[in-house]
């Protein structure tokens, strides 16, 4: 295995607008193997590979792993940057609120307006159909990328039983979806010459290639499918070839019935809300491509000889625990029943206890952590980004806070790259391929911190420091109660078929019932700003 690049997957939870923290993460990552990759060849500098092999994600995470097959190519653009921090204003809650899309089709599809991310997706791949890079060294040609989704309708199949009914066929259907994309681009090509991007990819796998337009509107409705919220964002018709759902054996389970048309038409919606976090999707594609190198005698897991490794980001690392002052009432019960459905249908037996094991070589995670300057505390998860507010759209009012965010995801995967994605030296020397790439170089300068183990990636003079907390004013929030009672009159005006219940809301909505919308949201957003002390 010493020729072999050590192969990289990286799974990216879902976080609503904290996704301005994983694309933090994510760019910080890709700087620290491109200045690798700039000093390769150097004296002192390590020889071994990385390679990232594998990314995939659910919601806004399956969004900004997406974008990053725009962003890897196209590096001067600041995708990621622009994507998740710039968006199109300092607050989105204008364009959240603008009610064009219920006056177009005199319907309501969604509490809310996201048309702006159809609008972010489609400028950040058109910026990669004019790339200024060739794909990196790190970057594996043949990568896969994948985001979870929720098919409404579902893939039905049937269940045969011994019965004495007439109808012996009961149906069922399976609504966890997938969006599978393979890189098709030009190092393949000329790898493999004569053969299409339909040829260059594994079965089932959507060939993609943006510097030539090979399936960039796919692309696009992946990033909106996996990313619409449920009710709150509106849901996605998710148009692909029917072969790549036949030929996907994540989706092609046995007597799957679909129609016989070419292309396969389904609703979709945020993939978060059936695999959040698909770590075991990206460890089962790792080992995929690791089951096609020859030598595969020792153990994945151990840090003296493991080949690959699933990294982890997750702006909200939560607890799953019963909350017995919840337990008493209906609605408390209501909210825990469904709570615990949303988490069984998450849920991962079978690895369950393989990655309960602390000691395993094969998974890491990035999470927030963030320092208060006095006195010196440690905050982490959702309390420690300004996104976790507000049920995680707190980012959508400032940019400043998503500023906050993506810096800090900058920040954290700095000192995560220096002090724990490593290899303990008393296992160091065992391993063949990083043992061999760090031959004959001074370790000192890839140590991490307690200088007990070796960085994987090694790290050359890169600075991130930790950002300021975006504490502000609430005023701002009172500047959004002529867009809430303007959402609300118009949400109001559809759901009414009734011509006099119409007429009735529209004389008394005004009055009455924007103004108690508008009071109880401003109320709540003030209150949980706040209480994140974001605001004073």
């Amino acid at each position: 295995m010493q020729n072999e690049p050590f192969q990289l997957g990286i799974c990216m939870a879902g976080a609503v607008s904290a996704g301005a923290y994983t694309a933090g993460v994510l760019d910080c990552l890709l700087e620290a193997l491109e200045g690798w990759e700039q000093k390769r060849g150097q004296a002192g500098v390590p020889t071994h590979r990385v390679s990232i092999s594998v990314v995939g994600g659910a919601s806004a995470g399956g969004m900004t792993g997406l974008l990053a097959a725009a962003a890897i190519q196209q590096p001067a653009a600041k995708i990621l940057y622009k994507s998740w921090v710039e968006m199109e204003a300092d607050s989105m809650a204008p364009f959240l609120l603008d009610t064009d899309d219920i006056a177009a089709s005199q319907s309501l599809s969604s509490l809310l307006n996201g048309s702006f991310i159809e609008r972010l997706s489609n400028r950040a791949i058109a910026a990669a159909g004019n790339p200024t890079n060739a794909l990196p060294a790190y970057m594996d040609p043949a990568m896969k990328l994948f985001a979870t989704m929720t098919n409404l309708a579902g893939y039905p199949y049937n269940i045969s039983f011994q019965s004495d009914l007439q109808k012996t066929i009961h149906q069922m259907s399976v609504h966890h979806d997938f969006a599978c994309f393979q890189l098709a681009g030009s190092q393949l090509t000329a790898s493999l010459p004569g053969k299409d991007a339909a040829q260059l990819t594994d079965p089932g796998w959507i060939p993609l290639n943006l510097c030539k337009g090979i399936n960039a509107n796919l692309l696009q409705q992946a990033i909106l499918a996996t990313s619409a919220f449920p009710l709150v964002l509106k849901p996605v018709l998710f148009k692909r070839p029917r072969k790549f759902i036949q030929e996907n054996p994540w989706l092609n389970q046995q007597g799957l019935l679909l129609d016989s048309a070419a292309d396969h038409v389904s609703l979709q919606v945020d993939g978060g809300l059936m695999n959040n976090e698909p770590f075991e999707k990206v460890r089962e594609l790792l080992q995929e491509k690791a089951g096609g190198f020859a030598s595969r005698s020792v153990s994945k897991d151990s840090f003296s000889s493991f080949t690959n490794t699933v990294l982890m980001i997750d702006p909200f690392p939560e607890s799953t625990g019963f909350k017995e002052t919840d337990s008493g009432t209906v609605t408390g019960v209501a909210k825990q029943i469904l709570f615990a459905m949303m988490h069984q249908m998450k849920s991962k037996p079978l690895p369950i206890a393989d990655m309960m094991n602390k000691e395993k070589a094969g998974q890491f995670l990035i999470a927030p952590v963030r320092y208060q300057d006095s006195p010196k505390e440690r905050i982490e998860g959702a309390r420690a980004i300004a996104s976790g507010s507000l049920q995680g759209f707190g980012g959508f009012l400032r940019k400043s806070f998503r500023e906050h965010d993506y810096a800090l995801g900058q920040y954290n995967c700095l000192r995560f790259l220096q002090n724990h994605f490593t290899v303990p030296l008393k296992q160091f020397h065992q391993h063949p391929l990083f043992s061999k790439g760090y031959a004959e170089i001074d370790l000192q300068s890839f140590l991490c911190e307690k200088k007990e183990s070796v960085q994987i990636i090694p790290l050359f003079k890169m600075a991130k420091p930790m950002p300021q907390w975006p504490a502000t004013k609430t005023d701002f929030i009172d500047e959004l109660r002529p867009g809430i009672q303007k959402r609300s009159a118009a949400i109001l005006s559809v759901v009414s078929s009734n011509w006099f219940r119409k007429r009735l809301l529209q004389l008394s909505g005004h009055l009455f019932v924007n103004r108690y919308v508008a009071n109880t949201l401003l109320r709540q957003m003030h209150a949980g700003l706040k209480a994140h002390q974001l605001c004073q």
